[in-house]
């Protein structure tokens, strides 16, 4: 059987903006051909790292159509696109997923709305009408962002009664992550992806198909490296990458979230620092802060960092 579409690493793509903060599908270049120099072949577009809920419905179909045609033609038959379609709502997360079908997308991959709180039965509702689409969907386990945690219960009748076909867990649960992967080993077919960062390895041994880290951006030769070595039955290679990722990990220790990515890839050239409203911009203080803790980890950044030293093998 062919590899899951989980399987392995997923990039959650950050969603390069132009000055006017509108995404720039040319911008996502450099990004693109680092990852796919390291090895990465599947990538999630709009995802939270991409800032996916905020970009404007009516600019989804001419960012990722573009940036789908672009990575097919780095990686060749072995790359896959997810999309990533997140709504307050069922209706605004089908008009998200309805202006990327032109993309052709693997799979969509689809969050629980937010704001509200909503009942089981309410959450099959809105998986089956984004599954009703004929697009394979996964679904995403963010609950600190939707409000709505996605149980293995619930995620029992989207595989068996919708066809979902996997789920991203991003919850930090270890517990919760291993009822999932329980829930998969029963289900051909059905995948689990680790979310977490800090506990990508501990997702494998659980039971993960694959990872999807946001670091991936910065640092996608590590990721690629560490399932590579987690199935090559080398634990200790696995967990020195892990290492080595927890501390890319700290650029959140200056500002947290989209920014830090952002502003990180900016200064090594491969994505302009400019974030949707209303995230601020790095201050010239958070700047020097965030060079100081990328500088001793240069070698495990995705390309050369202007005045710091070259890139190492992961």
């Amino acid at each position: 059987m062919p590899p899951h579409l989980l399987d392995g690493v997923t990039v959650p793509l950050v969603t390069p903006l132009d000055p006017d903060r509108q995404p720039d599908p040319s911008a996502a270049c450099p990004l693109l051909d680092a990852l796919a120099g390291a090895g990465v072949t599947t990538v999630m577009l709009l995802g939270s790292n991409g800032e996916g809920p905020s970009v404007p419905a009516a600019a989804v179909s001419r960012y990722v159509v573009p940036v789908a045609r672009d990575w097919r033609e780095r990686v060749g038959p072995a790359a896959r696109v997810l999309v990533a379609a997140s709504g307050a709502g069922t209706a605004e997360t089908l008009d998200r997923a309805r202006a990327a079908l032109p993309a052709e997308p693997d799979a969509f991959v689809v969050t629980a709305p937010y704001y509200f709180r909503h009942t089981a039965a309410e959450l099959r509702a809105h998986f089956a009408a984004v599954a009703a689409l004929g697009v394979p969907t996964v679904a995403y386990n963010i609950p600190r962002y939707t409000g709505n945690p996605l149980d293995p219960e619930l995620v029992a009748v989207l595989a068996d009664e919708l066809g979902v076909i996997g789920i991203k867990d991003s919850s930090g649960d270890a517990g919760h992550l291993a009822r999932l992967c329980a829930l998969a080993a029963e289900r051909p077919g059905f995948a689990v992806s680790q979310g977490a960062e800090t506990a990508l390895v501990d997702g494998l041994r659980q039971g993960a198909a694959g990872i999807t880290p946001g670091l991936g951006n910065l640092a996608p030769a590590l990721c690629v490296g560490l399932v590579d070595r987690w199935r090559a039955g080398d634990e200790a290679g696995a967990r020195d990458r892990q290492a080595r990722l927890d501390a890319v990990g700290r650029i959140h220790t200056v500002r947290p979230g989209v920014v830090a990515m952002k502003t990180a890839l900016s200064l090594i050239g491969l994505c302009p620092p400019t974030v949707g409203a209303p995230f601020l911009p790095y201050d010239p203080a958070e700047v020097r802060a965030l060079r100081a803790v990328l500088e001793p980890l240069a070698g495990d950044l995705a390309a050369l960092l202007t005045g710091f030293p070259g890139t190492a093998p992961a």
